[in-house]
């Protein structure tokens, strides 16, 4: 089970306009537990501007996201014409590669759904009641929208350390009876992730979650039970939070945001599991607990 990623996935498209909006449409592993070099190509594309404008972003998000300011037009407003602002610099910065992708969510935030928001004065509450059926089903991006917003979070979390983790691995496992105690030592963790997002990801809520008995006693619980399918991932997972994930916040001092600002290539890839030698552990126990454990 992987320690918290703080970050919500980049642009707001999702996390906005499905949660405002959206409701308006109706132990050591074996051998690689070692960092992985990564290589110049990406290095140079981690610290290009795209990618610091992206983690500069990210740092911002942390201190409230659109979905947090939804209810108060004003707040959201505000929120959402720097966000705007936001994605036309990534725009203007973007890679080649996503140059495309870039350009398809500009203007989709400009021509569609800005206006409407300009036309309600930036009030959810008022598309829910006034609005019409085109306008409400603005809360679910169109296909080519989606597909420019999944490719854009792929490579922000991945190249440039944005926050997110790696997508759970392509495989499926079966719910028994017998994943029980390794499902609760799960959730017992994620109630405490939870709680640190509650907290605003400030560094006291970091230190003492990450240094409490409630989540060493998880990791203890998690290796004890994994159940076979998984067990090999899950000691190799939990080793990489308790020899890279948690020497690397007490190095920032807890502080997710200074990692961000500061952090190098390789330790953010070791923070959000995109090193390659924990990447297809940590996809694993991703799949295992969302499918089996019904933990996101």
């Amino acid at each position: 089970m992987r320690l918290l990623n703080p970050t919500r996935m980049p642009g707001m498209i999702l996390v906005v306009l499905t949660s405002a909006l959206g409701s308006l449409a109706a132990g050591c592993g074996g051998g690689d537990d070692d960092t992985a070099a990564l290589s110049a190509d990406r290095i140079a594309a981690f610290e290009s501007p795209y990618c610091v404008t992206a983690r500069t972003w990210a740092v911002h998000e942390l201190d409230g996201d659109g979905d947090d300011k939804a209810a108060d037009p004003a707040a959201f407003e505000t929120y959402w014409r720097e966000y705007v602002g936001y994605r036309q610099t990534a725009l203007e910065q973007s890679p080649p590669s996503l140059r495309d992708e870039n350009a398809i969510l500009v203007g989709f935030l400009r021509t569609r759904l800005t206006p409407v928001l300009e036309k309600y004065d930036f009030d959810v509450q008022r598309i829910e009641s006034e609005g019409s059926p085109a306008e409400k089903s603005l809360g679910e991006p169109p296909p080519r929208a989606q597909k420019a917003q999944d490719a854009t979070h792929a490579y922000d979390n991945r190249i440039c350390g944005y926050g997110g983790s790696p997508e759970p691995a392509d495989v499926t496992f079966e719910k028994s009876p017998a994943a029980k105690p390794y499902c609760a030592a799960a959730a017992a963790q994620e109630e405490g992730n939870g709680k640190v997002a509650e907290a605003g990801f400030t560094p006291a809520a970091f230190r003492a979650f990450v240094t409490s008995d409630q989540f060493l006693d998880a990791l203890d619980q998690q290796d004890a039970t994994a159940p076979p399918e998984i067990a090999e991932d899950v000691e190799t997972d939990n080793a990489w939070v308790r020899e890279h994930k948690l020497p690397l916040l007490e190095k920032y001092g807890y502080d997710y945001r200074k990692l961000l600002r500061e952090g190098t290539a390789e330790e953010l890839a070791e923070f959000n599991y995109f090193d390659p030698a924990i990447e297809k552990h940590d996809s694993r126990v991703s799949a295992y607990v969302q499918q089996v454990c019904g933990v996101e």
